[in-house]
């Protein structure tokens, strides 16, 4: 009797066991032969489940941002602020816990890449990721203006706070500063702006 895999859990395996050897070769450095025998396999086997290592990265990033996810449910109920959630959602950035450094080291690694490549498939997935976040965002501010937080108007901000937590992210990668404080500052004006006062 032959027997069956879960690809998508054995996809998943993989990218786990090679995070290290992402934050310690970075990108451009990892090779296929690396990464199989990091995971225990063959290279052969990586290419059965994998087509190439930027999906290895894609699938890392994934479980990233699935995790966070996670993260952000089990931190939100009814009585959770608009203000707060979206702190949360953006806590790989904001977060000072050391359990999200790798996070953030994974994901400047992905964004360089990003930023520097024409690589379609690398493009298609940051589209994938952004996407993502962004849906959640947008439930979160309709969310807001349905339990009169803040004002309708707040629909109109979703795409600049997705570009300024992005922006404030490569310029503090790019400059080796840390600009948590300036972010929250930031999203702090946005609600002084926004939120209906009771």
């Amino acid at each position: 009797m032959a027997i069956k895999v879960d690809k998508d859990k054995k996809r998943r395996d993989i990218a786990v066991a090679c995070t290290e050897l992402l934050l310690e070769k970075g990108i451009k450095d990892l090779t296929i032969t690396e990464i199989a025998k990091t995971a225990g396999i063959g290279k052969g086997t990586v290419y059965d489940y994998f087509s190439n290592k930027e999906e290895i990265v894609f699938e890392i990033i994934r479980n990233f941002i699935e995790e966070h996810h996670r993260y952000l449910l089990s931190q939100s109920d009814k009585r959770t602020s608009t203000k707060q959630k979206i702190f949360y959602l953006f806590d790989f950035f904001l977060s000072e816990y050391k359990s999200y450094e790798k996070h953030l080291v994974v994901y400047r690694e992905y964004l360089s890449v990003t930023l520097s490549s024409k690589f379609s498939p690398m493009l298609e997935f940051n589209k994938e990721c952004s996407g993502f976040i962004r849906n959640i965002l947008e439930d979160i501010i309709e969310e807001g203006i349905k339990k009169a937080e803040i004002k309708d108007v707040s629909r109109n901000l979703i795409d600049g706070i997705m570009k300024a937590e992005r922006g404030y992210m490569v310029i503090a990668w790019a400059e080796g500063r840390d600009l948590r404080k300036d972010f929250k500052e930031y999203i702090n004006t946005l609600f002084d702006l926004i939120e209906i006062k009771k």
